[in-house]
């Protein structure tokens, strides 16, 4: 069975995530931060281990096939952290998973990373590193995924999104749960592999995510 390290598992979407590959049956290891975090990991048995993006963290990936980068230097952070979390972190992420052979890196983004100037003032730095990590690692030879999801909400999943193009849609939120669930589908699909998906609430449930990439729907 094939290993998903989890870098950000004690995030939002993380932890989401974490617990719905429980459910599962998945293989997940979470990395988190603070070794004091593992404990809610081992009460639903998922393996952790401790990592840090501003330390030592590489020796996370032995034995893992897939990777998924859903780490973020939180709101209340100043550029500095935006910095060595979300772009160099994600760069020496991108640089182990070359190292260990990953067969899918999955990056969480951001909806307006395309067009930093977009977002509102104090996320333009946020927006140009995720832009940096993306294109860094859509040059990296390595399969990727990159999901862009718009304005991040506490909702229950409605188990519904869309997909438009940035600039061309408002609201712009999606629940965490649904990102959650988003992951999940593209794990180990040959079709969402050197992918970009903008994503955000909508109407179409998430198990058409391959019909609406083939057929690049808008809503």
């Amino acid at each position: 069975m094939a290993t998903t390290l989890v870098i950000g598992a004690n995030g939002g979407i993380g932890r989401l995530f974490c617990r719905q590959a429980a459910a599962g049956g998945q293989a997940v290891r979470a990395m988190v931060r603070n070794p004091e975090q593992r404990a809610w990991f081992d009460e639903i048995g998922i393996e952790s281990v401790a990592g840090d993006l501003e330390s030592d963290f590489e020796a996370s990936f032995e034995g893992c096939d897939r990777v998924i980068f859903t780490a973020g230097s939180g709101a209340h952070t100043g550029p500095d952290k935006t910095l060595m979390v979300d772009l160099y972190g994600a760069m020496r992420a991108i640089d182990a998973a070359l190292e260990y052979d990953i067969a899918q890196f999955v990056m969480v983004s951001a909806f307006r990373a395309e067009d930093p100037r977009s977002a509102p003032e104090k996320l333009r730095p946020y927006a140009v590193a995720k832009l940096a990590a993306d294109r860094l690692l859509m040059c990296s030879g390595l399969p990727y995924t990159i999901l862009r999801p718009g304005r991040l909400t506490d909702e229950p999943a409605s188990g519904h999104i869309q997909m438009p193009p940035s600039g061309r849609y408002d609201p712009i939120t999606v629940s965490r749960e649904n990102v959650a669930l988003c992951i999940n589908e593209i794990l180990g699909e040959r079709w969402a592999i050197n992918r970009t998906i903008n994503l955000v609430d909508g109407d179409h449930p998430i198990s058409d995510l391959p019909d609406l990439i083939e057929s690049d729907l808008d809503y």
